[in-house]
């Protein structure tokens, strides 16, 4: 009787670690790539007056984002077209060289991977 309960306690306990590490992997955020910009931006030590520049940048067309994103088809796509096109040109005025140089690179690596990405799931 006693050997039939703790093989029912060591079950029990198993089955509740193993829950437990399904939980763990679904409460991990997915690593997709996302941040877009922001996330390329953080990575080119942004002096204390380019980070403000670009702070108050981003608060003052924080509403045409969200404009833009009400939209549906090619006026979304036109809006968001026109907010990027605004930043670049923003981010060119705040930027050294050397960190536009490192910009760039960035995005080429984020296009290929995005590229790489969706050449596997249309081989699936």
């Amino acid at each position: 009787m006693k050997k039939l309960i703790m093989l029912a306690v060591a079950t029990v306990m198993a089955l509740n670690v193993a829950q437990a590490a399904d939980d763990e992997k679904k409460k991990a955020p997915a690593k997709k790539g996302r941040g877009g910009i922001q996330a390329m931006i953080k990575q080119l030590d942004l002096t204390a007056d380019q980070k403000k520049a670009l702070a108050t940048y981003n608060k003052e067309n924080k509403e045409k984002g969200a404009a833009a994103r009400k939209l549906k088809g090619k006026d979304r796509r036109a809006a968001m077209k026109k907010i990027t096109e605004d930043r670049n040109a923003k981010l060119k005025e705040i930027l050294t060289e050397e960190q536009a140089k490192k910009l760039k690179e960035l995005q080429a690596k984020a296009q290929a991977d995005r590229k790489g990405k969706k050449k596997k799931s249309e081989d699936k």
